[in-house]
């Protein structure tokens, strides 16, 4: 089932999306790569509580679920949308990007890092000999993003700089947004708020009251439904619960 004509492809941890769009087919984002049992094991033992679906995702990564998505459906892509440079939303843009013979687009803020030019900073949360795991190929990008783009007739780009220097959200057919890492939903790994959106969680976030007060910027704009790439979607009336987020954090 679609919203809007986005589909939403789990991913264990995350969500990658499909936006059927009626001239464009579009893939945003990728998800991880297969991270060694010696990664996964480190992440049982800090007590995260994974379900059997989710480490299965970890240990054999994102890609495969992606591309039997893609054939089981017949559909086409025209492109891949980066959200922002994380692992677990780039970690198989080099190899698709190949497979599926496909330019890739990112706002600029974040290019850097996607083609291996500039790191990012090594999480904290994970012990140092394990760092290596966590570095991806170098992807080159084809399309630089900026904020209000018209991308096509269809998807807008909100830059939304706090998560990381490229964060962007996409605005689909002025209805739905598609919100990455910009907030989390209900159910995120992680996460035990009962609300159904939330900030992106402080350890991941480049400047977290960065990326909570541009939330803001959103308001800005009409949606009804709401994509984040972690945790529950929010169908309806999501402007009005972003709203009352802001009002939260007095944004």
């Amino acid at each position: 089932m679609s919203i809007h004509g986005i589909f939403e492809i789990e991913l264990g941890t995350t969500k990658v999306f499909y936006v059927d769009g009626a001239t464009e087919k579009v893939l945003v984002d990728t998800g991880m790569k297969p991270l060694p049992a010696e990664v996964v094991d480190y992440f049982v033992k800090t007590g995260i509580n994974f379900s059997k679906e989710q480490l299965e995702f970890l240990r054999k990564g994102s890609r495969s679920a992606i591309v039997k998505f893609l054939r089981k459906n017949n559909y086409q892509v025209d492109s891949i949308i980066c959200t922002h440079c994380h692992g677990d939303h780039i970690g198989n843009l080099a190899v698709l990007k190949d497979e599926l013979n496909v330019k890739v687009a990112a706002h600029k803020n974040d290019i850097a890092i996607i083609e291996g030019r500039e790191s990012l900073p090594k999480p904290e949360f994970v012990p140092e000999h394990l760092h290596q795991y966590f570095n991806v190929e170098p992807c080159k990008v084809d399309i630089v993003l900026e904020d209000r783009q018209q991308f096509n007739e269809e998807i807008e780009i909100i830059h939304i700089e706090g998560h990381t220097r490229g964060n962007i959200c996409l605005l689909v057919k002025g209805i739905a947004l598609i919100a990455g890492d910009t907030m989390s939903g209900k159910g995120a790994l992680g996460s035990n708020s009962p609300k159904e959106l939330n900030p992106p969680g402080k350890q991941a976030c480049m400047d977290w009251d960065m990326a909570v007060k541009n939330i803001g910027k959103l308001l800005n704009y009409q949606f009804d439904s709401v994509l984040p790439s972690h945790g529950m979607s929010v169908k309806r009336d999501g402007k009005k619960i972003v709203q009352k987020l802001a009002e939260e954090f007095k944004i």
